[in-house]
């Protein structure tokens, strides 16, 4: 039997039509001999299963992946991965970024959104991105930064990120890199989108994904959970 491995992220591509996630629930549970499932989301893992409690249709995962990729939790036992963190560690310094960005000007997000592998503020301006990054350059540390729906700026280790932490996972299960389907609606969903993965954009996802061409991208026309499974059907995943 073919092993897959499922990564999705969750709001607005899992979450947002209460029916849909039903169906797509049932079918993910009826297939789970041949999936690993993976939740990918930009917001900390801890945020995520408060969320996941209380959408009972939906089954945990094997993998919940957290904050933009930096943590990676045991779906069902919440352990952390400490090989990924100490993986991620490596010239890492949130306290020199956290400096570099109050001098900046920058407003932090609340601390929900804050964690040890992700620093994330408001930025309304698209210029934002590469004034960010030439400080942190000129600065000399090593850093990814991300830039999405308009307002939010996150600064995570240059290993991590949400696809990244997909070829780690890919790497550490074993699983064909042909045998990697992504799912995700918004900016930064992107770095998921890679071939030879192969892609599900939802129906309501933003114009960035909706550029999105190629042999590995399906267009679903359906929105949210709905999209994820005709996507999942088109790959014959399910």
């Amino acid at each position: 039997m073919t092993q897959w491995l499922f990564v999705s992220d969750v709001d607005d591509t899992l979450l947002g039509d209460d029916a849909a996630l039903t169906h797509l629930g049932e079918a993910l549970q009826a297939a789970s001999d041949k999936l690993i499932t993976v939740y990918n989301s930009s917001r900390p893992c801890v945020s995520l299963r408060q969320t996941l409690a209380t959408v009972p249709d939906l089954p945990l995962p094997n993998y919940l992946v957290g904050a933009m990729g930096t943590e990676i939790q045991v779906g069902v036992s919440g352990e952390s991965l400490p090989d990924y963190n100490q993986h991620l560690s490596q010239g890492w310094n949130r306290d020199r970024i956290a400096a570099i960005m109050n001098d900046m000007g920058f407003i932090a997000h609340i601390p929900e959104y804050q964690t040890l592998f992700k620093a994330s503020y408001d930025a309304p301006e698209a210029a934002s991105y590469s004034q960010v990054l030439d400080r942190l350059r000129a600065e000399g540390l090593n850093a990814k930064v991300i830039y999405s729906g308009g307002k939010n700026l996150d600064i995570i280790p240059e290993p991590a990120g949400k696809g990244s932490v997909i070829e780690y996972l890919r790497r550490q299960l074993r699983i064909d890199a042909e045998q990697v389907v992504v799912a995700g609606d918004s900016g930064n969903d992107l770095e998921m989108f890679v071939v030879p993965y192969r892609g599900i954009v939802v129906a309501n996802a933003a114009p960035e994904l909706k550029q999105l061409q190629g042999d590995h991208i399906y267009h679903a026309q359906s929105a949210y959970a709905a999209g994820v499974l005709e996507g999942l059907r088109f790959w014959q995943v399910l």
